[in-house]
């Protein structure tokens, strides 16, 4: 970089406005967000090669998805996302371009989702590390406890987009990795749909630019939620550990995403445990027990169970018993 780390903090300041009567945002030693309601916050981190390749994805890409993956998070507790705060370690190699790339695809998330940039901070390292910290706002949270035995088990959309993305990536060529990394706007990119005959673009959206899901129309009837980023199963396990409960999964009323078939068939990979344990969907998992709102959206695929274990329920083999499989970080 050719800039000084004063001369990018300018940068920025230009570029991220904050509404005064919200608060006080950069250019302070800590940011002010006067809120209505009680705060939600968190955090997450995305580190290269952990998280994230550079061969296929962009800076500006890591822009967006940094605020995605924190806002999903805030979501998952029934709240509305209000500011971000982002702080990144970079390589001395990195160019003023990658820089301000990273800061596109954060402006373009923050307006998707309708927030401010309220600060952060800018360091050496040897590898890429991008850290976000939320704030959002709720007069009343869900949270992962609250699902009782016959509460009906929903989700917002179809798994398994992410990690058939992730696995088709991995497998092209360079010269393939280096085009699919100059895509700001999938939907125009129609390549891979032409090859294969399905919505390929979607997949790879999924896991280069995820767009966390507002769960406004239907947060006031879930007894409890979480962002099943980690894996459908991983994390249904997580809120029925929490619950002292077990869980049954239909697996005919599973959506599959004809692309995610497509792509599985392609890699040799078989479809369900992408769906089931891929991870980085960024979908909800509502536990409600209303049966009716699937005019929200929401897609019932089983129900909570007394005891403990998820099972899946096959309509040929019966109930088999699940391993909570999925992303883990050690």
């Amino acid at each position: 970089m050719k800039q000084s780390e004063l001369e990018i903090a300018r940068e920025i300041m230009s570029r991220f406005p904050f509404p005064e009567n919200l608060g006080i945002g950069i250019g302070d030693d800590a940011a002010l967000l006067r809120l209505k309601k009680p705060a939600v916050l968190t955090a997450d981190l995305m580190i290269e090669e952990v998280h994230f390749d550079l061969k296929y994805s962009s800076f500006y890409h890591l822009g967006f998805k940094i605020v995605s993956v924190n806002v999903s998070d805030i979501y998952a507790m029934g709240g509305d996302f209000r500011g971000f705060l982002f702080s990144v370690g970079l390589p001395q190699n990195i160019s003023d371009e990658e820089l301000r790339e990273l800061f596109d695809g954060i402006n373009e998330a923050l307006n998707y989702y309708e927030g401010y940039l309220l600060g952060g901070d800018l360091s050496k390292s040897e590898k890429v590390v991008l850290s976000g910290f939320a704030i959002g706002e709720t007069d009343k949270p869900v949270l992962r406890k609250g699902a009782e035995p016959d509460d009906i088990v929903f989700i917002t959309s179809y798994t398994g987009l992410s990690s058939a993305g992730f696995n088709f990536l991995k497998n092209l060529s360079q010269d393939e990795k280096k085009l699919v990394k100059t895509v700001k706007y999938f939907r125009d990119f129609k390549l891979y749909n032409d090859i294969f005959g399905v919505n390929i673009n979607e997949l790879l959206e999924s896991h280069l630019m995820p767009k966390a899901r507002k769960p406004d129309k239907f947060r006031h009837l879930a007894k409890a939620m979480i962002d099943i980023s980690d894996g459908l199963l991983i994390d249904l396990h997580r809120l029925c550990e929490e619950n002292e409960v077990g869980a049954e999964i239909y697996l005919q009323k599973i959506p599959i995403h004809p692309a995610v078939l497509k792509i599985a068939e392609y890699l040799n990979i078989e479809p369900m445990k992408l769906i089931l344990s891929g991870g980085e969907d960024y979908e909800l998992l509502v536990i409600s027990n209303q049966d009716d709102i699937t005019a929200l959206g929401l897609i019932p695929i089983g129900k909570i169970v007394k005891g403990r274990g998820i099972y899946l329920i096959d309509p040929l083999k019966g109930k088999i018993p699940a391993k909570p499989e999925g992303w883990q970080h050690f």
